[in-house]
C-alpha cells in the first residue's frame, strides 16, 4: 500500500472518516468557490465596507461550517475548479470520497465536468482503485447517463455566461460599458428638449457626448495607472482615497449621494406614474409597493449581478429602444423634424428654464463614470496594459452617445413639440399615444427592466452609503485558529492616521485563552499579549498606548476556547477584516446538512419583519431611502411630480462633479501617483488646456445654474453651495498633496514564490540603491527592479531613495495566487525620513502605507517575519 492510502486507515474505513473529511473538504470547496463567485460579480456599492462585511460573512459561516452566503451550484464548481484545487491533499482514495460526496448532492455526466475530473484525478487509475474500494462499486456510477431538462438548460446557461464573460477584453470592456452607463435619463431626453427641435438636440448631444468621451478615457486611464484595479478587489471610492486624500474621498461621497438620491427619486416617480396608467391603482399607492418591495429585498441580501447578466440586459434594453426608435420612424412628420426654436434666433427670447432641462438631463445621460472601477476589475488582469479598458471605455460611451441621437430624431420627429412639453412621466406615454399600443407592451418592459434596475441600483447604493456614514456597533462572533488568522479593527476615517489593530488567538496559558495585540499607531508598532477570561475591553490600554478614547471602542468576550480554536464574540464600530489563512484543521467536524439549512432559510423567511424591528443598524441604513419615498409620496399627492425636472436636478448637481470635475482631478493625480503607465495614452488627454478647460466648464455650469439659470432659492443655493465646495476642495487637496509626486516601493510575490521589488515615480521606474541581507551574506545594486528567487531566503532588504522630486511614499506589498487573488504579504518596514523615523506593520494596514517625505533622501527597511513562499 502507498504512502498516500496509509493516510486512510482500515479503523478509520470502518468509522466512517474517509466520508467525514470528503464532507469537509467538500464543504471547503464550496466555501471557496462560493467566495470566488461572490467577488466576480458587479457590486453596486463604492466603498469597501460592503466588501467586508461580504468577506467577514464568509468568515463566520466557516469559521462555524454553516452555509456560506452564496450557495454554489455545480456549474460553479466546474468553472473554478482550478482555483479550488489547492485545496485537495494528494490522496487518491480521499479524492475517491469527495467525488462520492459531490455525487450524492449535485447530478452531472461525465461530458459536463472535465474540469472537476481533472482536479479530482477521476480519470486517473489510482483513484478509480481507491472508490471500488471504499464502495463496492466503479467509479462510473457517479455520473449520471442523462440529465434532466432543467439542468441542461442550467448546463446551457453557464456555457452562454462563461463565453459572454470570456469576450475579448475590448469588446468585454465596450458591453459592460453600455450595461452599466445605459441611462434611465433618455426617457425624459425628448420631454426636455422639446422646446428646442431635434436637429439642434442633436448637434448639442454630439458636442456633450464628445467631452464625456474624454472624460470617460480621464477616469480610465486613472483607474489604468492604479495597481490596487490590477492586482486587488477595491472599489472606485478607494481610488479618489489614494490619489486625492481623504477630503477628495468626502467630496466624492457627497456628490455621488446627491446624484444617487435624485436617481432613486426619479425611479420611483417614472415606475409609480407607469405602474398607475397600466394597473389604475393609483400612483401614490403604486410608490409604497415600490417602497415595501424594495425593502425586503435589501433586507434579503446585497444587489449584485454577474457580467453575463448586466450584459444580457443592457442586450435587451438596447434592442427595446431601436425597435421603439424604429417604430417611431414611422411616424416622423417632416414639420417636427426641422423644428428649431433656439435663443437669440429669428427673434426668440432666451429662456433659462430652457436651458435648465436640456443641460441637465443631457449631462444626466453620462453616469458611467463611477463604474469604470468595476470595469477595470474585471478588464485589468487580462489586459496588462489597459489599452482594452480605455478604448473599450470610449467606443461603449460613443455608442451610448450615438443611441441618444438616434432617440431624438425618432420620438421628437414622431411627436410634435406641444405634446411633449410639460409630460410628468417617461416619453413612453405620448409615444404609445402616437404609435399605438405595441408601445405600450414594449414599453412597459423597458420601464421594468431598465427603471427597475436603476431603482434597485440606486436604492443599494443609498444603504450602502448610509452604512458608511452612519457605523453602528457590530457583535460579530467569530471562531479563531490559534495563530493562523489576525483580525484587523480600524476607526472609520483616514485609513493612514486612524490606529489599527490586531488580535491574534495564542492558545492556553494556565487553562485561560491568551491573545496578541499588534497596535500601529503614529508611525510605532506596539505589541502586548492579554489573557482574557470571560470579557475584555480596549479601555484598560488607553493609558499604555496612543489610542483614540472617542473612536476606538472594543469589547472581547470568550464563549469558548481550547488549544487550538477560540469562540469570541466582538462588539466595535470599528471596520473589521482579517489577514492570514483562515483554513483551520476541520476534518472531524461535519457541515450542518442542507435540510436544517433550508428549514432555518424558512424560519428566516416568515419572521422577517420580527427580524427587520431588532436590526437597528439596518434601519438607519435605510433612513435615505424612507426620505426618497416620502418626497415621492408628497410630490406625487400634490401632482407636482416630474420625471424629467428630477434627472435635470441629478445632471446638474451631480454628474457635473461625478463626470466632469472628479476624472479631470483623478486624471492628474494619477499621473503623479500612479504605479503604473497604460499602453494608451490619449494626446489631447496630457495638455493642460483640455484639464483646465474641462474643469472650468463643469464648475461654470454649476455657477451658470446657481446665478441666473434657477429661479427656486434652494435649487440656487445647493448650486452655489456645490460649486463653492468643489473649488475649495480642490484648493485644500492640492494643499494636501493630492497633485504631488509620489514614489512607490512595491512588493510582489507570485505564486511558486518568486518576488519582486519595483520602485517607481509617476508610473516611470526609479533608480535606488539596494541591500539584500541573506544568510550568506549581504548583496548590494542600483536598480528600479530587484528580483528574488526566494522570499523566504530573504532576512532585510535596505533601500535608499532619493526623494527630491517626490513628496509623498507609498509602500505596498502583496502576493497573488493562481486564482488571480491577490493579499496582503506581512512585513514590518522602517522609514526614515529627515528626522523622522517609523515603524510600519504593514499586516495591520492590508499590506500599504502611505506617508509625507520630508527630505531629498529617505531609507526604508524590510524585514519578513514568518513569511513563507508557498501559498
Amino acid at each position: 500500500m502507498s504512502s498516500d492510502d496509509e493516510l486512510i486507515s482500515r479503523e478509520e474505513v470502518l468509522a466512517g472518516l474517509p466520508a467525514k473529511r470528503a464532507n469537509t473538504l467538500l464543504f471547503l470547496i464550496e466555501s471557496r468557490t462560493a467566495q470566488i463567485v461572490a467577488r466576480s460579480r458587479v457590486e453596486f456599492s463604492l466603498t469597501e465596507q460592503a466588501a467586508s462585511e461580504r468577506d467577514l460573512a464568509f468568515l463566520e459561516a466557516f469559521a462555524f461550517l454553516n452555509a456560506p452566503p452564496l450557495h454554489p451550484t455545480i456549474q460553479h464548481l466546474e468553472r473554478y475548479a482550478r482555483q479550488w484545487t489547492l485545496l485537495l491533499p494528494e490522496n487518491p482514495r480521499l479524492k475517491a470520497a469527495i467525488a462520492h460526496a459531490l455525487s450524492q448532492k449535485y447530478t452531472f455526466t461525465y461530458q459536463a465536468v472535465p474540469n472537476i475530473r481533472a482536479a479530482l484525478g477521476l480519470d486517473e487509475k489510482a483513484v478509480q482503485v481507491g472508490y471500488s474500494r471504499l464502495y463496492r462499486t466503479q467509479l462510473e456510477k457517479i455520473f449520471a447517463s442523462k440529465l434532466p431538462l432543467i439542468e441542461q438548460m442550467r448546463w446551457k446557461n453557464s456555457a452562454i455566461a462563461q463565453r459572454l464573460e470570456e469576450m475579448p477584453p475590448f469588446w468585454l470592456a465596450y458591453a459592460v460599458t453600455v450595461a452599466l452607463g445605459l441611462p434611465q435619463a433618455f426617457l425624459a431626453l425628448p420631454i426636455a428638449v422639446a422646446d428646442v427641435g431635434p436637429l439642434a438636440t442633436v448637434a448639442f448631444l454630439v458636442i456633450i457626448g464628445t467631452i464625456n468621451i474624454l472624460t470617460m478615457a480621464c477616469m480610465a486611464e486613472a483607474v489604468s495607472r492604479s495597481g490596487d484595479f490590477r492586482y486587488g478587489n477595491v472599489f472606485i471610492k478607494q481610488l479618489v482615497s489614494n490619489y486625492l486624500g481623504y477630503a477628495g474621498s468626502f467630496i466624492f461621497s457627497v456628490a455621488v449621494s446627491i446624484r444617487v438620491f435624485l436617481i432613486a427619486l426619479a425611479c420611483y416617480i417614472g415606475l409609480s406614474t407607469t405602474m398607475a396608467n397600466f394597473t389604475h391603482i393609483p400612483a401614490a399607492l403604486c410608490a409604497v409597493l415600490l417602497f415595501f418591495a424594495g425593502l425586503y429585498l435589501l433586507s434579503r441580501t446585497s444587489l449584485n449581478f454577474t457580467v453575463a447578466v448586466m450584459v444580457l440586459l443592457a442586450a435587451i434594453n438596447v434592442s427595446l429602444l431601436l425597435i421603439l426608435s424604429l417604430l417611431a420612424f414611422r411616424h416622423v412628420q417632416l414639420d417636427n423634424l426641422l423644428y428649431v426654436n433656439l435663443p437669440f434666433l429669428d427673434g426668440h427670447p432666451f429662456q433659462p428654464w430652457m436651458l435648465q432641462r436640456i443641460l441637465g438631463v443631457s449631462l444626466m445621460l453620462y453616469f458611467g463614470h463611477v463604474y469604470v472601477g468595476e470595469c477595470g476589475k474585471l478588464i485589468l488582469p487580462r489586459d496588462k496594459s489597459a489599452s482594452s479598458l480605455i478604448w473599450g471605455s470610449v467606443a461603449g460611451t460613443a455608442f451610448l452617445t450615438v443611441l441618444f441621437c438616434i432617440w431624438v430624431l425618432a420620438v421628437n420627429g414622431a411627436i410634435a413639440p406641444q405634446l411633449l412639453v410639460g409630460q410628468s412621466g417617461t416619453v413612453l406615454e405620448p409615444l404609445a399615444a402616437e404609435v399605438g399600443s405595441i408601445v405600450t407592451v414594449l414599453g412597459a418592459v423597458l420601464i421594468i427592466l431598465l427603471l427597475g434596475m436603476a431603482w434597485l441600483r440606486s436604492s443599494s447604493l443609498l444603504l450602502n452609503l448610509a452604512k458608511e456614514w452612519l457605523p453602528a456597533r457590530a457583535r460579530p462572533i467569530l471562531m479563531l485558529p490559534r495563530k493562523l488568522l489576525t483580525l484587523i479593527l480600524h476607526p472609520c476615517g483616514n485609513p493612514n492616521c486612524v490606529p489599527h489593530i490586531g488580535i491574534t488567538y495564542l492558545g492556553l496559558e494556565e487553562q485561560a485563552p491568551k491573545f496578541r495585540l499588534d497596535i500601529q499607531s503614529s508611525g510605532k508598532v506596539y505589541h502586548q499579549e492579554i489573557t482574557v477570561t470571560e470579557r475584555w475591553d480596549i479601555k484598560e490600554l488607553f493609558g499604555q498606548f496612543p489610542l483614540d478614547k472617542w473612536n476606538t471602542r472594543l469589547t472581547l468576550e470568550v464563549r469558548s476556547a481550547n488549544e487550538d480554536n477560540a469562540c469570541l464574540q466582538l462588539t466595535s464600530p470599528m471596520l473589521l477584516t482579517y489577514e492570514g489563512d483562515f483554513r483551520a484543521d476541520v476534518a472531524n467536524i461535519a457541515p450542518k446538512n442542507q435540510s436544517q439549512t433550508n428549514k432555518l432559510d424558512m424560519q428566516a423567511l416568515t419572521q422577517f419583519w420580527a427580524t427587520l424591528l431588532k436590526q437597528r443598524r439596518f434601519l438607519l441604513s435605510i433612513s435615505p431611502l424612507v426620505l426618497v419615498f416620502l418626497l415621492t409620496e408628497w410630490l406625487l399627492l400634490a401632482g407636482t411630480q416630474s420625471f424629467t425636472s428630477v434627472l435635470a436636478f441629478a445632471g446638474v448637481l451631480g454628474n457635473s462633479l461625478v463626470g466632469g470635475i472628479f476624472p479631470i482631478l483623478l486624471l492628474v493625480s494619477s499621473r503623479r501617483k500612479g504605479e503604473l503607465v497604460p499602453g494608451v495614452v490619449l494626446k489631447i488627454l496630457n495638455h493642460p488646456v483640455f484639464s483646465v478647460g474641462i474643469y472650468s466648464l463643469f464648475l461654470g455650469i454649476l455657477l451658470l445654474h446657481g446665478l441666473f439659470i434657477w429661479e427656486n432659492p434652494v435649487a440656487r443655493i445647493g448650486a452655489l453651495c456645490v460649486a463653492l465646495l468643489s473649488l475649495l476642495a480642490t484648493l485644500i487637496m492640492k494643499r494636501y498633496g493630492a497633485f504631488a509626486n509620489r514614489v512607490v516601493v512595491e512588493l510582489r510575490q507570485y505564486p511558486g514564490g518568486q518576488s519582486v521589488f519595483a520602485i517607481a515615480a509617476g508610473g516611470q521606474p526609479k533608480m535606488a540603491e539596494v541591500r539584500l541581507g541573506y544568510a550568506g551574506g549581504e548583496q548590494h545594486t542600483k536598480s528600479a527592479t530587484v528580483e528574488i528567487p526566494s522570499l523566504s531566503s530573504l532576512r532585510y532588504a535596505i533601500f535608499r531613495l532619493p526623494t527630491k522630486h517626490e513628496k509623498e511614499l507609498r509602500v505596498w506589498t502583496h502576493k497573488s495566487n493562481f486564482s488571480g487573488d491577490s493579499k496582503s504579504l506581512p512585513a514590518l518596514v522602517e522609514v526614515e525620513s529627515g528626522n523622522k523615523n517609523m515603524q510600519f506593520d504593514l499586516k495591520l494596514s492590508n499590506g500599504k502605507v502611505l506617508l509625507p517625505l520630508v527630505s531629498d533622501a529617505c531609507s526604508l527597511k524590510f524585514t519578513f517575519p514568518g513569511v513563507e513562499s508557498r501559498e
